[in-house]
């Protein structure tokens, strides 16, 4: 191992040192003598191993031993400021160039154990099921296709119409009435020759119908990540998630409330459901929604898709960065069992309203890793 100081700021003087790596943060340093930034400054061209850091600070400060140079080196790693120099590239010349941006942004959570390299290589791994290609669907493939996501299947069953253009920016003029999934994979297909992309000109009706989708790819035994941009039918949120819970798959739901974005998402056996949601709203209507369920709906709200390109960039955007959560494990996923509420008539701002996951819920108990401990304890 080799460690290399990543690219900061560091501003020296009365004996400490002010750090930044990320702008938001600044971190003190005591160094009275020097030593740090002695350390820090070899450290900036990742030839040397503890070792040998340890030699080369000893001809200024002959006190050092490699056990203190160990134990800094361990803490400059907890703070996130160093990176191995000597790990092993997985990616040839063509995907480094071409994912560098990515890398980039990798580095600000990549570690001496845990190089760049390494979030670039599951995402070129993982397989992505996408059901919807409209508004936030179509957004949502693009941006998979830049984090170089390795396969895609998209579902859709609409053709190209005129009004998709002012939010559906994969599809051209020329295009209108072809099938959505034919031509977004077309598209996705020319971003990036080397993903791999099946479509699906498909409606979903059932559990039965997303449990297909879920094993019936060639690209995979199963995806590693649904994501969900349909609202029709209304049971559609409870099927994938009937679905997708009892095969173990996580997935995560985006769509559009009046001027309200939003977006939640479900880890089998980690996090609530959205049948856990149904029952806990059932629970809420017995108090403090009880009109709502009791009073008979004499107008209803007319369906109408009122996304813009804005809207359905920045949720698409926040979606995706959701996936590479997910994709990566670089941090844990901000919306398990928890909504992430966008006000898109307002400032932008961000909510979020978590909901109890419930011990007895059937859904739940269908996930492999709680089904798989119930039989262990039968």
């Amino acid at each position: 191992m080799l460690p290399r100081l990543k690219s900061l700021n560091c501003l020296a003087g009365d004996g400490e040192l002010i750090v930044s790596l990320d702008p938001r943060v600044r971190t003190r340093v005591a160094d009275p003598d020097g030593q740090v930034l002695a350390l820090l400054t070899l450290l900036r061209d990742g030839t040397r191993d503890v070792p040998a850091l340890a030699a080369a600070l000893r001809e200024r400060h002959p006190a050092v031993t490699p056990a203190d140079v160990a134990a800094a080196v361990a803490q400059l790693d907890r703070l996130g400021w160093l990176e191995d120099a000597a790990a092993p590239q997985t990616s040839d010349a063509h995907d480094r160039e071409r994912y560098f941006s990515n890398l980039a942004f990798f580095d600000a959570f990549t570690t001496l154990s845990v190089p760049r390299e390494q979030p670039q290589s599951r995402l070129r791994d993982a397989h992505v099921l996408v059901l919807g290609a409209g508004g936030l669907g179509s957004s949502v493939l693009m941006n998979l296709a830049g984090l170089g996501v390795g396969a895609v299947t998209v579902v859709d069953q609409d053709r190209v119409e005129l009004r998709n253009f002012a939010r559906q920016f994969t599809y051209t003029e020329a295009e209108v009435g072809q099938p959505k999934a034919e031509r977004v994979a077309a598209w996705l297909r020319a971003f990036d020759p080397t993903l791999r992309v099946e479509a699906f000109r498909r409606r979903v009706e059932s559990p039965d119908d997303v449990t297909a989708l879920l094993r019936g790819s060639a690209l995979s035994a199963l995806p590693s990540l649904v994501v969900s941009a349909i609202d029709e039918p209304d049971e559609v949120d409870r099927w994938v998630n009937e679905a997708c819970v009892a095969a173990g798959v996580p997935f995560i739901r985006g769509g559009l409330a009046y001027t309200q974005g939003l977006y939640w998402s479900v880890d089998p056996g980690v996090s609530a459901c959205r049948e856990c949601l149904e029952r806990h709203r059932a629970r809420l209507a017995d108090g403090i929604d009880r009109e709502v369920v009791e009073r008979p709906r004499v107008l209803e709200q007319d369906r109408v898709n009122r996304a813009i390109g804005p809207v359905t960039s920045v949720l698409g955007g926040l979606v995706s960065l959701e996936a590479m959560r997910f994709l990566t494990g670089l941090t844990a996923p901000v919306s398990l069992g928890r909504y992430q509420l966008v006000d898109f008539a307002g400032d932008g701002g961000t909510t979020s309203d978590a909901w109890p996951a419930d011990p007895d819920c059937p859904v739940c108990a269908t996930a492999p890793a709680r089904a798989a401990a119930r039989a262990a304890v039968a």
